[in-house]
């Protein structure tokens, strides 16, 4: 190589000895740094944006989530991506499915998913909105204001420096409104209707928002179920006009979100059954737009349960059952697991499938419910949950399945008496009157059932047998003791225990204390009437008159609710039971009967389809001597019960007294035949 060649090639010139422009050689080097430079902004824009940044092409919120969340992401409704002031993608995502789960109150979710995403991005305030929120259970009358307010002054601490300048108006609007929910020093009807106001402007401003909207119906659903009772009819009946107004609306521009077709079931779950039809469509909707919402599934069945169609009533809560178990398997959950939702969807299945006459399938739902108690100890709910559905079964099954252990299948010894479940804690304030309803009318149906597993349908030796009398003793002591205890409340409050903001909780306390009187009043009566058809004359005028304070206590009660919770033993069904039982030794039967057509006629006014008062309505016709209604009456119920036990007594007796079938038409003849028969 000559020395010209190498100089050419150290100084960068070409192999022929010519030189490379100087300016060419700056302007690659530019290029490169230049390249560098973008690519490092790109990244460093990509780590700020996204935390665990996954595929940028097609980077959604739900790109962050793993497992059972994104299948709750897709399978709770779609949701309109309106996104908060944050710049971290995972946040957002943990935010939006706790905003799916609220407005499908699955709250415990909710709240876990809601500080998941403020541990993601603690300047996250919609997550700590939304989190508030979910202490509030506005159709279940429930709140912990307590906990809510300690979620917004974390809030204010994650705030600091100025930040919450920086948020945008829809989220200030937001946080005005729940801090007002949730402010101290003020009333819970003023808490209930400022926040109400507040949220409907957000929702009048922002009409791009679905879940504003859905807040906003909530919150006045809410004034019309508060436990403050403050609206006058007049009030009520405007408040109910608005909601209904918002939420048709609304749901015209997002008609499948979840939350608006939650509310909509819940705005037409009334008695009037015009009213109550128009929630069938955002029934069925809801459950197909959140398949994977347990709550979803459910809500159908509080509109088909208002015309007593069962079918739908098992198979929507079937479904919901089915929803809550997909998701507890594939996150390994046990019976705690979305029990809310779980459990209170089986004790509606179990009702179904009574009122079809499907003891069976009725006493295998049973007894999930023992085992799931069973490993909770019986506590809590789960306790409250097997009570009931333990006098459901006893009640509804007319005894078919003898005494039902309510712990084990060897638990139905004579003696056995259902272990107590209420504590008589006198009540301590108004924040806890909840607890001292819902155990004790449990318990006090619980105890009812046992006492009618031993008297009805029982000889008078039966029943005076010393272990019966000393269970049926024992009984009615605890039922009247647990009536005595609902006094508490009215008592703290004249004597000053409770605050006058707590005084709008004494007329709930009443209608409570009327629900258990008439448990009372009824296990008296049962006795008495059995008694009486065993042969102890002294008995037969003891029990009507118990029956008719009975009677009117539950005239009396404001809710006339189809809910299988409440009405274990409704009156107007318990007192024509009673009557027919009877109707054999009274002065009057045709007086009796005929007063028992009329309580059965009362029942399924309140509660179409139900089983025992189409029974006892054929029954009551029978013994009118009224042939024609007593076979239509057999005749709807064997209908009815066409899937049930074929054993079940009252669907024997139903098929054997139900209008014979009509003969098949006569057979035509052939073309053939008939053309020679009419040439002969």
């Amino acid at each position: 190589m000559s020395d010209s060649e190498r100089s050419g090639l150290v100084s960068g010139g070409l192999s022929d000895g010519s030189q490379r422009p100087f300016k060419a050689n700056k302007i690659r080097g530019i290029a490169c740094w230049g390249c560098f430079a973008v690519i490092l902004i790109f990244l460093v824009i990509m780590t700020s944006v996204f935390t665990d940044p996954k595929s940028y092409k097609a980077a959604t919120p739900v790109s962050y989530l793993a497992g059972e969340d994104v299948v709750l992401y897709n399978g709770l409704g779609p949701i309109k991506v309106l996104v908060p002031t944050t710049n971290k993608l995972n946040a957002l995502a943990n935010y939006q499915l706790g905003l799916q789960l609220l407005q499908l109150f699955w709250y415990d979710l909710a709240i876990q998913k809601f500080q998941t995403a403020q541990s993601m991005d603690k300047r996250l305030a919609m997550a700590y909105v939304g989190e508030a929120l979910a202490y509030k259970q506005p159709l279940w009358q429930t709140e912990n204001v307590a906990a809510a307010q300690a979620v917004l002054a974390r809030m204010d601490a994650a705030m600091a420096d100025n930040y919450m300048a920086m948020l945008s108006g829809r989220e200030r609007a937001y946080i005005n409104a729940v801090r007002a929910l949730f402010a101290n020093g003020t009333s819970l009807q003023a808490r209930e209707t400022t926040y109400s106001t507040l949220m409907q402007a957000v929702a009048n401003e922002y009409q791009d928002d679905p879940d504003a909207c859905a807040f906003a119906a909530l919150s006045l659903l809410g004034q019309l179920n508060s436990v403050g009772g403050y609206l006058s009819p007049d009030q009520a009946q405007q408040v109910r006009y608005n909601a209904e107004e918002l939420l048709g609306d609304c749901t015209y521009y997002f008609p499948n979100h979840a939350g608006l077709l939650h509310y909509q079931v819940y705005l037409y779950d009334v008695d009037n059954v015009d009213e109550a039809a128009k929630g069938v469509a955002p029934g069925v909707a809801l459950g197909k737009a959140a398949p994977a919402s347990s709550r979803a599934q459910h809500m159908r069945s509080h509109i088909y349960m208002r015309f007593g169609n069962w079918s739908q009533v098992v198979e929507s809560n079937t479904a919901a059952v089915a929803a809550s178990d997909s998701y507890c398997m594939a996150v390994k959950g046990n019976n705690t697991c979305d029990a809310d939702n779980r459990w209170h969807a089986l004790e509606w299945q179990m009702y179904g499938q009574t009122q079809m006459c499907g003891v069976t399938a009725a006493t295998a739902a049973y007894k999930r419910m023992q085992t799931v108690a069973a490993s909770q100890n019986y506590t809590g709910v789960y306790g409250q949950w097997l009570y009931r559905m333990y006098a459901q079964l006893q009640l509804q099954s007319l005894n078919s399945v003898a005494a039902v252990g309510l712990k084990s299948a060897a638990d139905n010894t004579t003696a056995m008496l259902p272990p107590a479940l209420y504590s008589t804690d006198a009540i301590q304030n108004a924040g806890d009157i909840q607890d001292h309803f819902w155990p004790p009318h449990a318990e006090a149906n619980a105890l009812l059932a046992r006492i009618y597993s031993l008297v009805a349908g029982r000889s008078l030796t039966q029943i005076n047998s010393a272990a019966t009398n000393a269970t049926v003793a024992a009984a009615q002591a605890r039922i009247d003791a647990i009536v005595a205890r609902q006094g508490d409340l009215t008592a703290a409050y004249a004597n000053g225990t409770l605050t006058a903001s707590s005084a709008a909780n004494v007329p709930l306390n009443a209608e409570m204390t009327a629900l258990l009187t008439t448990v009372q009043l009824q296990a008296r009566a049962l006795v008495a009437a059995y008694s009486c058809v065993g042969g102890d004359s002294s008995k037969c005028g003891v029990w009507r008159p118990l029956m008719d304070q009975a009677l009117a206590l539950h005239n009396n009660i404001s809710s006339s609710s189809t809910l299988p919770s409440l009405k274990i033993a409704p009156t107007p069904e318990f007192y024509g039971n009673l009557l027919i039982a009877t109707v054999p030794v009274a002065s009057d039967p045709f007086e009796q009967a005929n007063t028992a057509s009329r309580m059965f006629s009362i029942c399924l006014q309140q509660l179409p389809g139900r089983m025992q008062c189409m029974l006892g309505s054929a029954r009551a016709a029978k013994a009118l001597g009224n042939t024609d209604m007593a076979r239509s009456w057999y005749s709807q119920l064997a209908a009815q019960c066409r899937t049930g036990d074929a054993r079940f007594p009252a669907l024997v007796e139903a098929k054997a007294n139900s209008a014979p079938s009509p003969p098949p038409p006569a057979k035509k003849p052939s073309g053939r035949r008939a053309l020679v028969e009419s040439t002969a």
